[in-house]
């Protein structure tokens, strides 16, 4: 009967062993199958914007990339803080990302509008940069930066500054390009600021998207000063970088891919390679020309490191503007 009952015993316990492991080789070969279903990203800007129409176009290219469906899913609000607010939260599983840009990664926590920090998002890499420049109307007494500054300074007034308002990045950077150089930019806001405002002397230069003057400037109208870009952009080749002129810092609009913290570093890195794969898509390419934007790939490494620049430069300019909650 102890032969028997032994017997049984063993073979229970071969049994339980034999099932913990086809469990455990269930659970990794499940984990190693990631993504399994579709994913979604939340934008947290509105439906036909030009961070909601980007991230469309790459969700796109993604979808083949990972073979599952890439949603977007948009939650506009409180100038983006609203989606990447509900963003951060999502479990770390891979399948709720964000599409988030500078202001409310950067930004906005800076300026204290934020219930989250830069911690609690995990990059996966920079996808797109938005072509901003400075321009001013072809007949300006002025045709760079450096002679915007000495004329300025001769001048004894403000340079008029149309802008989308302080708290924008591309604002933020004449301000400081102004304060390198020693005269003042007096703010002005619009909706949209571009070549409307500089023809009816409302503004001496503007911040604009560069496919907004490009019309202009091929018309003889309008003159681009410096691009706000990484690296010139072919429409004006001729033009400078904020940081080939020598400023000191390196200027980009980007918008990235990002997941919450906490996602383990294998899905990240799947993430991250299916992303630069999928900005070589056709699609995505052919969007990039139509548009005038970059959708230039930087990795999970490179990203985190320009959030570290980006927070370094922006600080004191925003503290300069007020825009700091103390």
């Amino acid at each position: 009967m102890t032969t028997s009952r032994s017997r049984r015993s063993l073979v229970l316990r071969t049994t339980l062993i034999a099932g913990a492991g086809l469990l455990a080789a269930g659970l990794t070969h499940a984990q190693a199958r990631y993504p399994s279903k579709p994913i979604e990203v939340i934008v947290p800007w509105p439906a036909g914007t030009s961070a909601d129409v980007g991230m469309r176009t790459v969700s796109q290219a993604l979808s083949k990339q990972l073979r599952v469906p890439v949603q977007v899913i948009n939650k506009p609000g409180g100038q983006a803080v609203i989606g990447t607010a509900e963003f951060v939260k999502a479990h770390p599983d891979g399948y709720t990302l964000g599409s988030i840009n500078i202001g409310p990664a950067v930004s906005q926590v800076i300026a204290g509008n934020a219930p989250y920090t830069m911690a609690d998002m995990t990059p996966i890499g920079i996808y797109n940069v938005l072509p901003f420049v400075v321009a001013t109307k072809t007949d300006a007494p002025f045709k760079t930066m450096k002679e915007l500054a000495a004329h300025a300074k001769a001048s004894g007034k403000d340079v008029i500054l149309g802008n989308f308002g302080p708290g924008a990045v591309p604002t933020q950077t004449v301000v400081r390009m102004a304060g390198t150089d020693g005269w003042k930019a007096k703010l002005v806001a619009f909706p949209s600021p571009g070549y409307t405002q500089l023809n009816a002397g409302d503004a001496d230069v503007v911040t604009v998207e560069s496919i907004n003057i490009m019309g202009q400037v091929k018309a003889g109208n309008a003159r681009v000063l410096v691009t706000m870009t990484p690296k010139r952009l072919p429409a004006f080749p001729d033009v400078p970088t904020v940081k080939e002129l020598g400023y000191g810092f390196d200027v980009s609009i980007w918008t990235g891919l990002f997941a919450p913290k906490g996602t383990p570093p294998e899905i990240v890195q799947t993430l991250a390679k299916a992303l630069e794969a999928a900005l070589q898509d056709p699609g995505v390419k052919a969007y990039a020309e139509k548009s005038g934007t970059f959708f230039d790939h930087m990795s999970p490494e490179q990203t985190a490191a320009l959030i570290q620049q980006d927070t370094a430069w922006l600080r004191p300019v925003m503290e300069s503007l007020g825009l700091v909650k103390k």
